[in-house]
């Protein structure tokens, strides 16, 4: 009955870390058209982590992000006073 446990044992144990040890399969993220999608890590303003952001998705000009974080100023210190009202009116 030892035997048996110990050969069963150690079977799961050498299947257990040839599964770690096995390289992990790396597929490449392609979009709709089979394009490979190509990531970067970026690191917002204000953080020190970085994040990882499509490529495409990072091509915006300094004007527009001065543009976003001018609304997103304008909307912290203002609070609630300009937020647009519901559809009743209320």
């Amino acid at each position: 009955m030892n035997l048996i446990r110990a050969l069963s044992t150690s079977v799961l144990l050498v299947v257990t870390l040839t599964s770690c040890i096995a390289p992990a399969k790396v597929s490449e993220e392609k979009d709709a058209n089979g394009n490979k999608i190509e990531y970067v890590y970026y690191t917002p303003t204000g953080s020190n982590v970085p994040i990882k952001v499509r490529k495409d998705e990072l091509k915006t000009t300094d004007s527009e992000t001065a543009t976003e974080d001018k609304t997103f100023l304008d909307m912290q210190r203002n609070g609630s006073a300009n937020l647009p009202q519901s559809p009743s009116g209320k």
